[in-house]
């Protein structure tokens, strides 16, 4: 529970630095913009790599109730 509550806790302070689409950045052309790729990756890395590890987490835990209630009767 405490990882979930970190993880959003994450996703909500990360998510103001991720507002803009990175090929916004500029175009292509610039020579000011050879950051480009780098800037593509950290926006993968801030957005697909916590919702996966929330994903993961959501399936790994779906049956978290049943299995408490079956310990409770053993």
């Amino acid at each position: 529970m405490r990882f979930l509550v970190f993880i959003s806790f994450c996703l909500i302070i990360l998510a103001s630095d991720v507002y803009a689409c990175p090929g916004c950045a500029g175009s292509m052309d610039n020579p000011k913009d050879s950051m480009l790729v780098w800037i593509l990756v950290g926006f993968i890395a801030l957005t697909y790599i916590p919702f996966y590890i929330l994903y993961r987490t959501i399936i790994k835990n779906r049956h978290l109730s049943e299995q408490v209630e079956a310990d409770e009767i053993k």
